[in-house]
């Protein structure tokens, strides 16, 4: 019986090993790539900054502390946009999803935010809010929201209608239903929702700082392109990329794969 478990489990941990082994070749190879690319630029232009040089300035900005600095203002300004999106998100898509009422009244209205770019939020909340916090979490709340009720209204109206009227005509509570039928039904539409969220309100956030802030990852990337240090101006946005496919690769991913480990069953 154990020789049979042990046989059984076996494939499962090559499979795994083989599933990881596979990921990290592949961002290795990404990274080769882009590397690549880059140094090629490097040698055809004329005033792209090589990778050794950017180097070289994020690691002086991080002896100046503005790198630390910086970086934990603008994660503070996003961190909080974003669970505001994705809290009244969530609230209206689960509505949009149950309510065919809500549906008709947020659906048109939440297309035409989804056409909106963060810039256009950027440049708005500047003007509305001037300089300050104010500006880039509005911007990322903005940014991010739009997504979230798409992806969650759709995952709503998804679950089986005649499961929610059961669960009612036997005297469920709304909030049970809510708990055990409709979240489980949109937890893996809500990692996608979070994905298209931290991706459009990430690149609000950078816009927000560097119209309308005077600190922050957007706003020392724009100091660095004003004074036409490019090799600046490169470090910050490298900082900005890697903080965006560190937290895609490093955290929404082994999520969504938790979330979702059901339908591999």
């Amino acid at each position: 019986m154990t020789t049979d478990a042990l046989s059984a489990t076996a494939p499962v941990w090559r499979r795994q090993l083989r599933g990881q082994t596979s990921s990290a070749v592949a961002i290795v190879a990404a990274l080769l790539t882009i590397l690549g690319a880059w140094q090629l630029a490097v040698v055809i232009g004329n005033r792209i900054p090589s990778p050794a040089q950017t180097a070289d300035s994020l690691v002086s900005e991080a002896a100046l502390g503005e790198l630390w600095h910086n970086l934990a203002i603008s994660m503070n300004r996003f961190a909080l946009g974003l669970v505001l999106a994705l809290v009244v998100g969530a609230a209206v898509g689960v509505w949009m999803g149950l309510s065919r009422w809500a549906d008709l009244a947020f659906s048109d209205l939440n297309a035409a935010a989804l056409a909106i770019p963060a810039v256009i939020w950027a440049l708005l909340t500047t003007m509305w809010f001037g300089f300050g916090w104010l500006t880039p979490v509005v911007t990322v709340f903005l940014s991010g929201l739009p997504f979230v009720i798409v992806n969650i209204a759709k995952a709503t109206r998804a679950v089986p209608a005649d499961l929610v009227l059961m669960a009612r005509a036997f005297g469920v509570p709304r909030r049970n239903v809510l708990r055990h039928i409709v979240a489980p039904a949109v937890a893996g539409s809500t990692v996608a929702a979070v994905r298209f969220a931290i991706m459009s309100a990430w690149n609000g956030l950078l816009l927000a700082e560097w119209f309308g802030a005077t600190s922050g990852v957007g706003w020392r990337s724009r100091y660095w392109y004003d004074a036409n240090q490019l090799d600046g101006f490169f470090a910050w946005v490298l900082v900005f990329i890697v903080v965006l496919v560190v937290a895609d690769l490093l955290v929404l991913g082994p999520i969504e794969r938790r979330v979702t480990r059901w339908r591999n069953n």
